[in-house]
């Protein structure tokens, strides 16, 4: 009976550590497609998108790998 007991207990415990050890997460590289500020303001320049004009700053946090932030726009 106690071996019985000892078998299941370590069953159990090896199909839950098994998934467990199982689900690491691997190294998400970095989203970022150039490495300066500079570069994606030029880039944002020469794809006709001057300072102050509506999507150059989502343009320009898009292209060093950030997310753009929302707007709430009121009605």
């Amino acid at each position: 009976m106690r071996i019985w007991t000892l078998a299941i207990v370590g069953a159990l415990a090896v199909a839950i550590s098994v998934p467990a050890s199982a689900a690491k997460k691997k190294a998400v590289p970095s989203r970022s497609t150039v490495n300066s500020y500079e570069e994606c303001e030029s880039k944002a320049l020469a794809l006709g998108m001057p300072h102050g004009q509506t999507g150059h700053n989502e343009y320009v946090r898009e292209c060093m790998g950030q997310r753009p932030r929302s707007r709430v726009v009121p009605n």
